[in-house]
């Protein structure tokens, strides 16, 4: 189980279903990612490694991108998921993770070279889970 995708009675899985990045580039949004990012997100969506951490230069896929903003924020995915959902305690929920750096902390492969990111806007599929009563993780 990772960091952050649980509750005492609920638990969260994640489906990766797309994301737009912006960038600390003229063309920002535009910026067109290079055709080696396209064909590994669109081959698989959690786990290809896309986003590369300038200062240790360890590549983080969408699922690792999500855990370490959730880490970051000190928050949880419940706290970003609508209270009715959680309320309902079952379901899937939609939802968008706006998460913003400074320069110099990830960038991407582009059409432009290695670009850094200014922000990325991950959409995401959280599949909530009642847990049963003897779940003990």
């Amino acid at each position: 189980m990772q960091a952050g995708r649980e509750t005492n009675d609920l638990r969260f899985a994640v489906q990766h279903i797309g994301f737009e990045a912006d960038f600390y580039h003229p063309l920002g949004k535009g910026l067109t990612l290079s055709e080696s990012v396209i064909s590994a997100f669109e081959g698989e969506k959690d786990d290809a490694e896309i986003f590369i951490q300038n200062a240790s230069g360890t590549r983080f896929s969408s699922d690792e991108i999500l855990s370490w903003f959730l880490l970051q924020t000190n928050t949880t995915l419940a706290k970003h998921l609508p209270g009715d959902a959680l309320e309902r305690g079952g379901g899937d929920v939609f939802v968008t993770f706006p998460i913003r750096f400074d320069e110099g902390v990830f960038h991407m492969q582009t059409i432009k070279g290695d670009v850094d990111l200014r922000g990325l806007s991950l959409l995401v599929k959280v599949s909530i889970v009642r847990k049963n009563k003897d779940d003990k993780n």
